[in-house]
């Protein structure tokens, strides 16, 4: 008998790991790979452009320093200039010499070019700022549309189990939360080293919820033992 009890006991396990759906972060993986293939290359178009563009801002603000140090050396070697001529020199337009009109015509270019770089990098943060935006809506409908997916093809699965458990239970992930399952997904393929990390860090705050419940449920019991 007890062998039988143990293999209808194992029948059952296995039977019912059939009647629940796949983990969500599995499933996640298959759906980019079809079904949301159009949603994950819009996302990668996104990352690549706010990455160009971020380039080009870190670019604008380096010119951007580099010729306001220009404009301060053109200030100093002016300065000089204009030292050197000593007291006695005029004030009219024939006291200034080729070299002194050279930098002066020097200084005025540089500020010119300080303001052009200023500029540009303005309107590229500015442009950085609205991809951003863009790639906070992009994540948000890659997930909302697998979560919509996930529920047409399992809801009425997920809603025939009486107690599910953990992430078979098709419980609902934030965009971040399922966002940190496409990392996961992409460090398993390049960086192995920090998967794991990733996941004993997950892990160990699943088994402190799973505690915190174990430890709700323990109260529970008490309670309605000490009320019979």
């Amino acid at each position: 008998d007890g062998a039988v009890t143990g293999a209808g006991t194992r029948t059952l396990r296995a039977s019912s790991r059939e009647d629940q759906p796949p983990e969500k972060q599995v499933a996640f993986t298959d759906w980019k790979a079809r079904e949301g293939q159009n949603y994950e290359k819009a996302f990668e178009r996104n990352k690549a452009e706010l990455k160009e563009k971020r380039a080009e801002m870190r670019e604008a603000m380096s010119n951007a320093n580099s010729t306001k140090r220009q404009i301060d050396e053109s200030k100093e070697q002016l300065a000089r200039k204009q030292a050197d001529k000593g007291p006695e020199a005029g004030q009219g337009d024939d006291c200034i010499d080729e070299e002194e009109y050279a930098l002066i015509k020097n200084l005025k270019d540089t500020k010119q070019r300080y303001r052009d770089a200023f500029e540009k990098h303005k309107n590229v943060k500015a442009q950085v700022v609205q991809l951003e935006h863009q790639m906070a809506q992009t994540k948000t409908k890659l997930v909302t549309a697998f979560e919509e997916w996930y529920d047409q093809k399992y809801g009425s699965l997920l809603r025939s189990v009486e107690a599910p458990i953990g992430e078979a239970s098709g419980e609902r992930y934030d965009p971040q939360e399922m966002f940190d399952l496409m990392q996961s997904d992409r460090l398993e393929t390049q960086h192995p080293d920090a998967l794991a990390y990733h996941t004993a860090r997950k892990s160990a705050a699943r088994d402190v919820r799973q505690r915190r419940g174990a430890s709700t449920g323990a109260v529970a019991r008490n309670i309605g033992v000490g009320g019979r």
